[in-house]
């Protein structure tokens, strides 16, 4: 990202984080003005700002339909909707239970997208369908769906759901992939704080070389996804084939690592229900398990690379135009 942009950025993420604690997640959309914002991805600060929502949700530890609506994104032409209007679902596949469709956030007042691949994808109310609030922790607001797409005629065909689907996971992930950043940045910060405070033999453990060595490479961690990420926003649909997945792979295994770092550093305090530290870790594992797990995506990443032998790198020329 350019100089400009990234400051556009850490502002960004200042006010998001500002609006989540003024009047939580789904006010906190529409006091940013976050929906309008969102129906210029093309611009690239409009996309910058995006995609800073999602970083603040995880520092704050919030939950909103943005993710939803963010995805429902490149299908609005199809069936023309309007942002915020419909938020779409995820489906994953479980080892015991099959094909389970979840819906992120409080999806009250706005339709479902269900996208199946290979028969496309349905437009439905809330109240159509039954939905099961679950219970998981990082204070992730989350729902199954209880649906039989059978019962109903496709919104959208195949032929023109493809498409758009590309799009919206590549979309899904980017934002996924900065929501376990931030979740992951804040669990850093409650170790280094704790650094600061604990003292043994008389002095900050924070002093330790073997603390300073989990803290840096818990921050190391965090950076490595903040490029990545950010690089993928910068991109976007110049992203090289795969970007998407590579991005949320490396931000799931990352993600875990600085928690499990940050969660060395704490000691027992770290494993208490009273201390925040389980909800920051929690949010992390909770969004790997969405549109494909860090390894899931490394092994069908590598499978990839493996038949096609071709090379994900960013052509130079995409670097040097930026």
């Amino acid at each position: 990202m350019t100089s400009s942009l990234e400051h556009s950025e850490d502002e960004f993420v200042e006010v998001a984080v500002k609006a989540f604690r003024a009047g939580g997640g789904p006010e906190a959309l529409d006091n940013l003005g976050w929906w309008q914002v969102l129906s210029d991805l093309r611009d690239d600060e409009s996309r910058v700002g995006v995609f800073a929502l999602f970083r603040a949700q995880g520092r704050e530890l919030a939950t909103s339909n943005a993710l939803g609506g963010l995805m429902a994104q490149p299908y609005l032409d199809l069936v023309g909707g309007t942002p915020g209007s419909i938020v779409a679902t995820i489906t994953r596949e479980s080892p015991r239970r099959g094909s389970v469709t979840v819906a992120v956030g409080d999806p009250t007042g706005a339709q479902l997208l269900v996208d199946r691949p290979g028969f496309g994808a349905w437009i439905v109310d809330p109240g159509d369908v039954e939905l099961r609030a679950v219970d998981v922790p990082g204070r992730l607001v989350l729902h199954e769906l209880g649906i039989d797409p059978s019962r109903w005629r496709a919104s959208i065909s195949e032929a023109d759901a493809a498409g758009a689907r590309a799009r919206s996971v590549f979309l899904g992930r980017v934002a996924m992939a900065f929501e376990m950043l931030g979740a992951a940045e804040a669990a850093s910060a409650l170790a280094v704080e704790h650094a600061r405070a604990r003292e043994q033999f008389g002095r900050p453990i924070g002093t330790f070389q073997a603390v300073r060595h989990l803290l840096a490479w818990a921050t190391t961690d965090c950076t490595a996804i903040e490029h990545v990420a950010a690089m993928a926003v910068t991109l976007d649909s110049s992203a090289p084939p795969g970007y998407g997945e590579i991005t949320k792979a490396l931000a799931g295994r990352n993600g875990r690592r600085a928690c499990e770092r940050a969660l060395q550093v704490l000691g027992a305090i770290g494993f208490t229900a009273e201390h925040p530290h389980h909800h920051f870790h929690s949010r992390v594992l909770a969004l790997d398990s969405l549109l494909g797990t860090s390894a899931e995506l490394s092994r069908a990443l590598g499978a990839w690379l493996r038949e096609g032998r071709t090379d994900p790198h960013i052509p130079a020329t995409l670097l040097l135009g930026r």
